[in-house]
């Protein structure tokens, strides 16, 4: 046999050199893709919790039935010792503005580092006792004689 003949059959350095750097490139490229989809893992996971955690903050206010206005915090230390360090909630009970007997509740979860990620949740309530007709009949009045010139 010919000895050129058996070199043509191999690769050469500069061949392999080449191949490994194009195979490294694509492999960084895929190392990048898998660091953005467990960054988009996480924050789906916090978003998830922040918002379990508000429906959480929510039911507490709706067995209270009318909630006192006003605003509370606090942290979630209580319920769930040692579970959710990084996320604070607040809620803020409001009067509604236009009915007397209900209410609008807003809980405010911060979560994340320095907590600069929020999920705000808001909920109206109605009073359980119903109203008086005298008082919601006074106020109709009243408001009508305010609107006329």
């Amino acid at each position: 046999m010919n000895p050129l003949r058996l070199r043509a059959r191999g690769f050469t350095l500069l061949e392999v050199m080449v191949a490994i750097a194009i195979l490294g490139i694509a492999l960084l490229g895929l190392l990048g893709l898998q660091h953005q989809s467990m960054q988009s893992v996480i924050r789906a996971q916090q978003s998830t919790r922040a918002s379990m955690l508000a429906q959480a903050v929510m039911t507490e206010a709706e067995l209270e039935r009318w909630p006192d206005l006003g605003l509370t915090s606090g942290d979630f230390e209580s319920s769930f010792p040692g579970e959710f360090r990084d996320f604070r909630w607040e809620r803020a009970v409001a009067k509604s503005g236009t009915f007397p007997d209900v209410r609008e509740v807003k809980v405010l979860i911060r979560y994340g580092p320095a907590l600069k990620q929020n999920f705000l949740l808001v909920e109206f309530l109605h009073s359980p006792i119903p109203p008086d007709p005298t008082v919601l009949q006074g106020a109709a009045t009243s408001q009508l004689q305010g609107a006329r010139p």
